[in-house]
């Protein structure tokens, strides 16, 4: 590999090998639960649950509108491949500055890259690989940063900060991080310089007014077809409506999740506990025991010889992974570890890359062919069941089916209650690709409804039910058709 400048050949390779194995692989349709909102919020510039994830929306619908090809699901998928593409090269950056060796740094991009977790979430539409991506930017100008006390790197930090926070909140957890990396460029820095890194932090939040402003117009329109059944605030188009100061407050902390509880239950034996587990089988699920031998052997190197490094790292690390063992409501809690994986795979190269080094000298280039070997010899049964499980993820959460499903037997004009996980494939076969006709969707469980289905049933003739496929809907519906991952029941 020649060169170890931005434009280096294993820096290529850093970003263009993981983005071509994820679009080998990519989910090729719409799916089912919120990867399914996420295919479909940003093309109709929609409302997403809360907390919003306005770069996500806003910077899905100019990407799903500018490219000229494939379905609009599949686009958005690969809007989050790019941003996962990308989290692998900035990995590739921060670890060519630390080690000096480019080959070392490729090894630890594609090492991160075709992690179990990383790649099942980096092949399908997921809020949380955008927010990985600005996390890394920032960890990685903010490392630069403090390493040679430079204005436009701490800018860029900050810029990753602010982008990351207007993303996903979770990305807070890596604001100390940065800090510490940072520290002496911002002793360093000018006023000016100081401004403008500020500007650089704050200046993305203004995008969370796209949603009130949102908001405001849907229903000054009355777009949102739930406010005719006296139920406004429709799941993807106006969810939560928060057109003013209050809901919007309420809206972009996620009040309704309480996540500070997650932070309260550390205070008890239980919720530590429930951290360390999470921790084990996070971990241990994402990396072989020779990847966690490398990664804490590279913590404990950084610790003696980069200690900012490593404090910064471990800020990251006990932050977001005690935040999301205990985040009760979370049904995908691996999503929210994807920056400790980040972090860990840096520590384990550069702990690869500091014990070669004193077996084969201080020769970079032969000890970053060395490193690549070990950390191939300790990925490659990982990689490999990997490579099976996104294949197999695919295949389980593929809705491209459910709207001609619906629609062939159901009536146009009917009313269909979907739980969420089935709601948003149905509400992109609605409004993104026209299969469902004019058939009203509301998300929400039966129960939920039931003293209106006699009043809905006289206004639509027909309301439908779709549910999991062992929900018991004979109390209240008939059953009419069943797959693997759902039925549709109609009302009696």
């Amino acid at each position: 590999m020649r060169g170890t400048g931005a434009g280096s050949l294993s820096g290529w390779l850093a970003f263009v090998g993981p983005l071509a194995f994820y679009i080998a692989t990519l989910a090729p349709g719409v799916v089912f639960w919120d990867t399914g909102e996420m295919q479909t919020v940003p093309y109709i510039l929609g409302i997403p649950h809360p907390t919003g994830f306005p770069l996500f929306v806003l910077g899905g619908w100019l990407f799903s509108h500018i490219l000229a090809f494939g379905e609009p699901a599949w686009r958005l998928s690969l809007f989050s491949a790019l941003a996962s593409a990308g989290s692998a090269w900035l990995l590739w950056f921060l670890v060519r500055d630390v080690t000096g060796s480019a080959v070392a740094s490729l090894a630890a991009a594609l090492a991160f890259a075709s992690g179990d977790v990383v790649w099942t979430r980096g092949v399908r539409a997921e809020v949380h690989d955008l927010a990985l991506f600005c996390t890394a930017l920032a960890l990685a100008a903010g490392y630069r940063a403090g390493q040679t006390r430079s204005a436009r790197p701490l800018g860029f930090a900050a810029l990753g900060c602010g982008l990351g926070l207007a993303t996903h909140p979770a990305t807070a957890f890596a604001l100390p991080c940065v800090l510490v990396l940072a520290w002496p460029a911002i002793v360093a820095a000018s006023g000016l310089d100081r401004w403008r890194a500020l500007a650089a932090l704050v200046l993305p939040l203004g995008l969370y007014l796209y949603f009130p402003l949102r908001s405001g117009y849907v229903e000054a329109h009355h777009l949102d077809p739930n406010e005719d059944l006296g139920l406004p605030g429709g799941a993807l188009i106006d969810d939560g409506m928060p057109s003013s100061p209050a809901t919007f407050w309420r809206y972009v902390t996620g009040a309704a999740f309480h996540p500070s509880r997650a932070f309260s239950s550390l205070a008890s034996l239980n919720g530590i506990e429930r951290a360390l587990s999470f921790w084990q089988k996070a971990v241990s699920g994402e990396f072989s025991v020779d990847m966690m031998g490398l990664a804490a052997a590279g913590f404990v190197i950084l610790a003696v010889e980069q200690r900012r490094l490593a404090i910064g790292f471990a800020t990251l690390l006990v932050a977001s992974l005690a935040f999301v063992s205990n985040y009760a409501v979370e049904t995908d809690a691996q999503r929210y570890a994807l920056p400790a994986f980040w972090v860990l795979v840096a520590c384990a190269v550069c702990g690869a890359h500091w014990i070669v080094s004193k077996i084969v000298g201080p020769r970079v280039q032969t000890a970053g062919w060395f490193t690549a070997a070990v950390l191939a010899l300790a990925l490659y049964p990982n990689a490999l069941e990997a490579y099976g499980d996104v294949g197999r993820s695919n295949a389980f959460n593929d809705a491209s089916s459910i709207g001609g499903d619906v629609a062939a037997r159901t009536a146009d004009g009917s009313l269909l209650v979907a739980t969420w996980n089935f709601a948003t494939p149905l509400l992109y076969a609605r409004y993104v690709d026209g299969t469902l006709g004019s058939r009203q969707i509301l998300c929400g469980w039966p129960p939920d409804y039931a003293l209106q289905y006699d009043s809905w049933h006289q206004r639509f003739k027909h309301v439908y039910f779709i549910v999991g496929p062992k929900y018991d809907v004979h109390e209240f519906a008939r059953p009419l058709f069943a797959r693997v991952r759902w039925q549709l029941a109609e009302l009696r």
